[in-house]
């Protein structure tokens, strides 16, 4: 039997940052909250086609092969017509449940991960702590129209700095103090200081996540991650990711001033739409508190975040097998 020797225990606190020679020295960097995101996809299925295409089969079969053999028995056309059927609503759903991605995320505000974190079905949160963690390094993470008022305003971005200083002196002070801990000094940290985590989620749900999150009616950070992860999938399964839009964009219309929450529209909505699409309703275009959308799509664009057009998005018939990308043909003519 192998013991768990002190080089062992020093591997696992340094990969974890809590080595006593590590302790992190104290910062006031500050970054924008939409240029600082990292994300990466770090677990995929194999064929995702492939569990769609054996699952919406399931139910039909002789006494012979049962649920079974189906895909092996199809042609890749069919095989694309089949899950076709699914991607576009025409089956049901749980076939997507099958699907299970795992992403790593950093460079995102506390807030933002406060908002993404609201997932609950067909969905895993694991963040970073601030209990268990020295955060005298965590960057602070601004607003666009924050750091870009900074540019233009010496006396605003004095304030600003000003601010982060004392926020940092504060919470070092409180750490460092002989009664208490990183427990205590989190009490001074902001919600825009820097929150690192990893989630699991299966298609079904990010789909309907990206639904929402993909409009521009949400603040920026979330946005822009959810184009970033968007992109990840479509570099691998671009059909998938084709099915990923915002909800505006599959209805044609704009459903954040319009709203699908019933009453609440006539009293929550912070924001003006974003002119993505008409709206049609002009009695809730009169009640806004900004009369600007939450994020601005051509902003977000300018700083490379892969923001698709309403007319980017393919429509895909039962005939259209050969206008597949040629990684997803790969994956319907595997066996």
């Amino acid at each position: 039997m192998t013991k768990i020797t002190k080089k062992d225990i020093e591997n696992f606190r340094s990969a974890m940052g809590t080595l006593p020679s590590q302790s992190p020295k104290k910062t006031y960097k500050y970054k924008n909250d939409i240029t600082s995101i990292y994300v990466k996809m770090t677990d995929y299925p194999k064929n995702p086609y492939q569990i769609i295409a054996r699952a919406v089969s399931a139910t039909w079969g002789d006494n012979e092969s049962g649920s079974t053999q189906k895909w092996e028995k199809l042609t890749p056309e069919n095989r694309y017509r089949l899950a076709l059927s699914h991607l576009t609503g025409n089956t049901l759903p749980q076939a997507s449940e099958g699907i299970q991605f795992q992403f790593e995320v950093n460079g995102l505000s506390r807030h933002d991960f406060d908002q993404h974190a609201r997932a609950r079905v067909g969905a895993h949160f694991m963040s970073i702590g601030t209990r268990d963690n020295n955060k005298l390094d965590a960057d602070i993470l601004l607003y666009d129209d924050v750091t870009e008022r900074m540019d233009k305003e010496p006396e605003y971005k004095e304030k600003v700095e000003e601010w982060i200083k004392k926020t940092k002196d504060l919470y070092e002070d409180s750490i460092n103090y002989s009664e208490s801990s990183w427990q205590t000094g989190r009490a001074f940290l902001p919600q825009s200081v820097n929150h690192s985590y990893i989630f699991g989620m299966n298609y079904l749900a990010l789909k309907g996540q990206m639904a929402r999150r993909l409009m521009a009616c949400e603040q920026e950070g979330i946005v822009a991650l959810h184009w970033l992860i968007r992109e990840q999938i479509a570099d691998i399964f671009p059909l998938l990711a084709n099915f990923l839009q915002p909800v505006c964009d599959k209805v044609k219309r704009c459903v954040y001033m319009e709203g699908p929450e019933g009453m609440t529209k006539y009293f929550s909505n912070l924001f003006d739409g974003c002119g993505r699409w008409e709206v049609k309703k002009e009695e809730n275009q009169v009640y806004r508190e900004f009369n600007k959308s939450c994020t601005d799509y051509q902003r977000l664009k300018e700083l490379n975040i892969p923001v698709k057009e309403p007319n980017e998005f393919q429509h895909f018939g039962f005939d259209d097998y050969d206008s597949l990308n040629e990684k997803d043909k790969k994956l319907f003519e595997s066996k």
